[in-house]
This record gives C-alpha cells, structure tokens and sequence, in this order.
C-alpha cells in the first residue's frame, strides 16, 4: 500500500490505485501468451506477443486475418459490420474472427492460428 502527498488533502490516508484487470490472449499452437487491457485488438495483442499474423485492410474488410476463436469467446466484443459480412461472405462459422476488428474485453481468450 502507497501512500501519496496531496490526495484529498491528507498524506496519512493510503493510495489505493486503480486495478486495470487485463485480458489474458494466447496464442495456439505455437503456445505464445499475452496480458492486454480490454478494448486491445486481437491483432494488436498478436503484435505484442510477437505473433504474426497476415493482414490487408485492417478494417474488417478483406478477411486476410481470420482466426479461430478455441476459447473464450464471450470475453470479446460482439463482432458488427463490416466484420459480420466479411465473415458471411468467406462461409465461416460463429468460431472465426478477424483479429483487426476484435477486441478483446475480459478473461482469457484462446486463438487458434492457421485455422483458416
């Protein structure tokens, strides 16, 4: 516990700062792992592991980045458009995403590389 000079005019009362819960992302299969705070793409949370992935437009659009989602899939942002067609029109399925237009929001998320 911290205790900072200034806060609400009494430096006796402990700092509680804020807590930021990150999103843990891993990678699979090459069994790469990433903490991002929510709100990261999953194509930003590729880039921080060091993970490539392919990718053209970067807005949902192309479809160059598709992954597969193996777990965690409710701790993401419902996909919208363009996202939603981009994906209708390659015929994947629900557990398919592109990683430009996801984000992340809570707990751990399992991607699937090289499903597509």
């Amino acid at each position: 516990m911290r205790v900072l000079a200034g806060r609400s005019g009494d430096a006796t009362k402990p700092y509680d700062p804020p807590c930021v819960k990150l999103v843990e992302v891993q990678f699979e299969p090459i069994g790469k792992v990433v903490f991002v705070s929510p709100g990261t793409t999953l194509l930003a949370a590729s880039e921080a592991a060091g993970v490539e992935i392919a990718t053209g437009c970067t807005r949902g659009m192309c479809g160059t980045d598709a992954v597969c989602i193996e777990g965690g899939g409710d701790g993401l942002q419902p996909a919208v458009l363009p996202e939603v067609a981009t994906l209708e029109r390659m015929g994947l399925g629900p557990r398919f995403r592109l990683s430009c237009a996801t984000r992340v929001q809570h707990g751990v998320v399992r991607v699937r590389l090289g499903a597509f």
